[in-house]
């Protein structure tokens, strides 16, 4: 599990690398750094949750765990969006800062969630229930995620090519899109109890 000094470290170093990919204006760079981060963070969670497993961690240990990965994901998707529609490309894209605060609130929420489930097991208490709903959480994400990445095809917004202002966010999405799936679909296959 990555220290708090490792999370800002993995956090500011996926914005830059997202960032500056797309400041040289190139699509495919840009799709190819969005989807590196996403890879990494997605691998990350799950030898996370395998070694909280292989330890006998309980269940609420890997949900924390899962709310934390997914946290960072979204806050990468959240920052990587503002600093990029703010500073870097100057195309207008009127949604950019919609998506922003949706993803910036869905990280401030998991970061919550895992705090509480901390909170409960620091205490000597493990709560079923908020263990079960975050399982349905996951399985609801886990659909929204799936839609997602199903509509970027649909609407032909996947791969999109540099003379739509929403090119750099459709990588994004895409690719967050996916390390979400992946890290939910780990995470369900941990035991809801113990």
């Amino acid at each position: 599990m990555l220290s708090w000094t490792g999370w800002l470290f993995a956090l500011a170093a996926s914005i830059f690398a997202t960032i500056l990919a797309a400041a040289a204006n190139q699509p495919m760079l840009q799709m190819a750094a969005a989807a590196a981060v996403a890879i990494a963070i997605a691998v990350l969670a799950m030898r996370d949750h395998r070694k909280l497993r292989n330890d006998g961690a309980p269940p609420s240990a890997v949900a924390s765990s899962t709310a934390r990965y997914l946290a960072l994901i979204w806050g990468w998707a959240a920052l990587t969006l503002l600093i990029t529609y703010l500073f870097i490309i100057q195309q207008h894209w009127p949604e950019w800062w919609q998506f922003f605060l949706g993803f910036a609130f869905a990280a401030v929420a998991s970061l919550g969630f895992s705090a509480m489930l901390d909170r409960d097991r620091a205490a000597g208490n493990t709560d079923p229930t908020l263990v079960k709903f975050g399982r349905i959480l996951l399985q609801a994400q886990l659909l929204g995620m799936a839609a997602g990445v199903v509509s970027l095809f649909v609407d032909s917004k996947f791969p999109r090519a540099e003379t739509y202002a929403d090119w750099a966010g459709c990588n994004i999405f895409f690719f967050g899109a996916l390390a979400i799936a992946a890290i939910s679909l780990d995470a369900l296959r941990s035991p809801a109890h113990a």
